[in-house]
């Protein structure tokens, strides 16, 4: 008898295999955030409303651009979707970069650093932050920049 049960028991577990989900397993759900958004940028530049473009490259995997209007300038977004477990959600983490006229009349573009740039992601809202562009040609680019989006 207990070897009986032990065999339930174990093809029981066997069975589980392909639909259950492990804290930090493979299977995991990455939201899907390919699409058109809209939202607000908030930075020192104010409140600013932006239109964007994400695609979900290799499951994981995030880019796209966005335009913020009010400001004539656009960007770009890379980065990763990761999910840890059930619980705590999906987190971007990436680069964001910037394309803008300087009073010169000429166009700069900076980056974000990717240590420093992060967010909540869903298949509905997207909110990246990133404390400035470091790296890059513009002279006086936003800080405190926070990118919310929703379709």
């Amino acid at each position: 008898m207990k070897l009986v049960s032990r065999l339930l028991v174990a093809a029981g577990a066997l069975g589980c295999l392909p639909g259950c989900q492990l804290p930090g397993g493979p299977g995991l759900p990455t939201p899907r955030v390919t699409g058109n958004w809209s939202g607000t940028v908030e930075s020192s530049w104010g409140v600013l409303p932006v239109r964007a473009t994400l695609t979900n490259e290799e499951f994981t995997t995030v880019s796209g651009t966005f335009t913020i209007d009010g400001h004539n300038a656009s960007g770009t977004i890379r980065g990763n979707l990761e999910t840890k477990d059930s619980y705590s959600g999906t987190s971007f983490w990436g680069t964001l970069a910037i394309s803008y006229l300087t009073a010169s009349g000429e166009t700069c573009r900076s980056e974000s650093i990717a240590e420093a740039t992060s967010g909540p992601a869903t298949e509905n809202a997207v909110d990246i932050f990133t404390p400035g562009f470091p790296r890059g040609t513009c002279t006086d680019p936003p800080t405190n920049f926070h990118v919310i989006l929703r379709r």
